[in-house]
């Protein structure tokens, strides 16, 4: 036996000395369960979501059931037994892809159809009043690593049939267990989004989780609520801090957000972003300008772009098919825009999400034609650009967030996460967004507006932050290495070093549970 088996064994052993103890001292446990995501094979995906159902355990008395995708995900289910879990449903295994009626009948209403007409069917799709057509799409471009979706292929079809495999596996489960919440560290994607929006249906509670081992959480009330983003900032909680802190919370928000900018400083590592890694140069923007061949008297229009295949209906009553669609439409505007030079910026992660080259390609092809229109080298820092747009658009980036803060203008392509807030402008129509987007050499923001901005990126990059002491701090995005052997071992080294309530994200558990708010906040 290896000594990485071993030393995951006696983790295991300790972690169920761990929990048992901790449910000793818990709350009188109910009849009701409450439903864990345990569906990615990550450590630090599964035991953070698992750890968060078991505060709930001992906060409220649920019992927690698990779901894990196949028995074949051996780690995860001893985890998920070392924490006394009631029971285990392997998803993937059980929502086999024999196809059901209703499916078939999906499939056939489909058929013939390609382009925009496919994908307008396809994301008007509901099972008993449920959307679930966004789910499919999603799922479908994530998976292929495709940027758009253009015919009923075979993989589209197979996804459309576990869709519905998912939602009667799900509607199962909820009608045999007593059901009070359910933890999700996705809310997109059929496998994650089906149980959110049917968990809520059913009045459960549902516990969004995004993040390592600094983790935000909201708790979601209603089918609206967890069709959402998976963390949204309230325009409320951003009044509610400047009437408490006035200028030194905006004072603060700026120290946070600097911080966020440089790179480095980030007290969760794995939180920091590659577009802000101190290893990307940032130019001086004389020398971007002259190497970019920018107009000094024009205005500077930046395009942050997406991740094409990520999530692209993560964004709620999305006015675009896609990602790809907005592009398309942004660009169009763009070449018929000559008095701004439009700098477009690749995501600096799309590459880990598609191969297809075809929209820097297009945009490549298009300069050399249009001197107003400009690929950005993909190698550039974002603190790059603060001294150069004019104004920023996005769909859903967090540069808008963070541009605000340094008062560039935003417009949106989409509801983003923090829409609402008062410093973005979010277009109702596609014919909006091309005015808007037209005249947008011309938004400013007033100084209050950009206040409210540093207020808002306090509370999305420290106060809703909080540390679980239980996760090591470690990566967890698919492209990067991950030390799994000492992932363990710091999980044991801090079970046996520290107690419960020495947990920053327990005390905030509690502190949700008895104030009834939306927003987990770290204990201050």
């Amino acid at each position: 036996m290896s000594g990485q088996s071993t030393t995951f064994e006696d983790t295991m052993m300790r972690s169920h000395r761990y929990w048992q103890t901790a449910s000793s001292l818990g709350a009188d446990v109910t009849s009701q369960h409450i439903v864990v995501d345990m569906l990615v094979d990550h450590p630090v995906y599964f035991l953070g979501n698992l750890i968060i159902a078991k505060y709930l355990e001992l906060t409220k008395g649920f019992k927690v059931w698990a779901l894990i995708s196949s028995r074949a995900d051996l780690k995860a289910i001893l985890t998920a037994k070392s924490f006394g879990v009631d029971g285990i449903t392997y998803v993937r295994d059980e929502a086999t892809q024999q196809a059901s009626p209703a499916a078939v009948e999906i499939i056939r209403q489909l058929e013939g159809t390609s382009d925009a007409d496919l994908r307008k069917r396809l994301l008007a799709i509901e099972i008993n009043g449920i959307p679930v057509g966004d789910l499919i799409y999603d799922t479908y471009i994530r998976e292929t690593r495709r940027i758009t979706i253009r015919e009923l292929d075979d993989e589209l079809k197979v996804y459309l049939i576990l869709l519905v495999n998912y939602y009667i596996l799900y509607e199962r489960l909820l009608s045999e267990l007593d059901v009070g919440a359910v933890v999700l560290g996705h809310t997109v994607y059929s496998r994650f989004g089906v149980l959110a929006r049917l968990a809520a249906k059913a009045e459960c509670s549902v516990y969004t989780r995004f993040g390592g081992k600094g983790i935000r959480i909201q708790r979601r009330e209603g089918l609206d609520a967890v069709m959402d983003v998976i963390f949204r900032l309230r325009p409320g909680e951003v009044d509610r801090l400047m009437k408490a802190g006035g200028q030194l919370a905006v004072e603060t928000g700026n120290r946070t957000l600097l911080r966020r900018i440089s790179g480095t400083e980030n007290e969760f590592q794995y939180l920091n972003e590659e577009s802000y890694s101190p290893d990307r140069p940032i130019p001086s923007v004389e020398r971007f300008c002259s190497r970019m061949g920018l107009e000094a008297s024009r205005p500077k229009g930046l395009i942050m772009m997406h991740a094409f295949s990520d999530a692209a209906h993560h964004t709620p009553r999305m006015i675009f098919d896609d990602y790809h669609e907005w592009f398309l439409h942004t660009l169009d505007v763009a070449v018929g825009q000559r008095d701004v030079d439009w700098l477009f910026k690749l995501h600096p992660y799309d590459f880990h999400y598609t191969d297809d080259r075809e929209p820097a390609e297009r945009i490549k092809a298009i300069s050399e034609k249009h001197s107003h229109i400009h690929l950005v080298p993909e190698e550039l820092n974002t603190a790059t650009f603060p001294g150069i747009a004019s104004f920023l658009v996005t769909v859903n980036g967090k540069a808008g967030l963070e541009f605000a803060g340094l008062g560039t203008p935003v417009l949106l392509g989409g509801n983003g996460f923090y829409s609402g807030c008062g410093f973005d402008v979010v277009p109702n129509s596609i014919d909006d967004y091309r005015n808007a987007l037209d005249s947008a050499a011309g938004l400013y923001l007033k100084e209050d507006q950009v206040s409210r901005a540093l207020v808002a990126n306090d509370l999305y990059y420290r106060q809703s932050i909080c540390n679980c002491r239980l996760i090591p701090d470690s990566s967890y995005t698919f492209w990067k290495t991950f030390d799994e052997g000492a992932f363990w071992d710091g999980y044991l080294n801090a079970m046996q070093t520290g107690t419960l309530q020495e947990d920053p994200l327990y005390m905030a558990m509690v502190n949700l549970q008895n104030s009834g708010a939306e927003t987990l906040l770290r204990p201050e």
